[in-house]
């Protein structure tokens, strides 16, 4: 895999950068396992740089954009679709929280739809979806699953004649290499006034801090990382105001959250136990933002 070095921030174009946090992912040994969204090697990280001027976190140097393309579209990852309840509840908060800046009625794309619970949820509240996937398998689940069609591909290969109310990128900023040119990418199709859901980890949270290098959000899949300013500031550079900021609350399996953590020994019925207590965690250490995009 090609690595480039920056030498310059890729939010704020400003040159004075330090080390952040020294990588331990060696590149030359990747696949498309190492991309799963379930993949639980926490701590499994590319070398992050952090711009003093902005302090947004960017791996550096930076990989390929194109081979983590490949990998993407050549994952498999059954485990996701398996943790559908709890995927399912995270999913029905922000479809809460959606509708009171976009009603249901409108037309939404998700960027990065996996195999398209959160899609099949707002289909049944009334939104109008359309989804974008680059995994082959993940598309395939999604209609295997629950009949949707999703674009098997990224979002700048994505064409279409319509103009989305919504946008979503649940979980997907920090898996892009040069956030302003995908956020400007997605102008093309969007609505006047559309609505932009983000979910990204905050960086500057309490939880990575304490955690440190073993945070669970450093993962091989995850080349960037914002905190409240970055995020800000790179929804403003392209025309969004913030409508509504939370902390992301995740709702899991007792099953999935032990198995993230430890190997569990057991029969088939212990693990069924632990699949039917469900738990919300409030770790705050993950930033769901609703803005509006201006209609100048």
């Amino acid at each position: 895999m090609r690595l480039t070095p920056l030498d310059r921030c890729p939010l704020c174009s400003g040159p004075r950068l330090r080390l952040f946090r020294k990588g331990t992912v060696n590149p030359q040994a990747l696949g498309s396992d190492d991309f799963k969204i379930t993949d639980s090697r926490y701590g499994s990280r590319w070398t992050f740089s952090a711009c003093r001027d902005c302090s947004f976190v960017f791996a550096n140097p930076m990989p390929d954009a194109e081979a983590i393309a490949g990998f993407y579209a050549g994952l498999e990852d059954d485990e996701y679709s398996r943790e559908e309840e709890g995927r399912g509840r995270n999913f029905a908060l922000i479809l809460e929280r959606l509708a009171r800046h976009a009603p249901p009625g409108a037309l939404l794309l998700d960027v990065g739809a996996a195999s398209g619970i959160f899609l099949n949820l707002a289909r049944h509240s009334g939104y109008r979806v359309a989804g974008i996937e680059p995994s082959a398998a993940l598309v395939a689940d999604a209609e295997r699953l629950y009949g949707l069609k999703l674009f098997h591909g990224t979002a700048g290969q994505f064409v279409s004649r319509e103009r989305f109310q919504i946008v979503t990128l649940l979980d997907v900023l920090e898996h892009v290499t040069d956030p302003h040119a995908f956020l400007g990418g997605l102008d093309r199709f969007l609505a006047p006034g559309a609505v932009l859901a983000v979910v990204t980890p905050d960086v500057d949270s309490l939880a990575a801090r304490l955690v440190g290098g073993r945070w669970w959000h450093y993962r091989t899949a995850h080349v960037t990382f914002f905190n409240r300013r970055t995020l800000d500031r790179l929804l403003r550079a392209h025309g969004y105001e913030v409508v509504e900021r939370a902390r992301f609350a995740w709702n899991f399996s007792l099953h999935y959250l032990w198995t993230r953590l430890l190997p569990l020994r057991g029969g088939k019925s212990l693990q069924e136990w632990l699949k039917r207590i469900h738990l919300k965690l409030h770790l705050f250490d993950s930033w769901e933002v609703y803005a509006r995009k201006s209609q100048g």
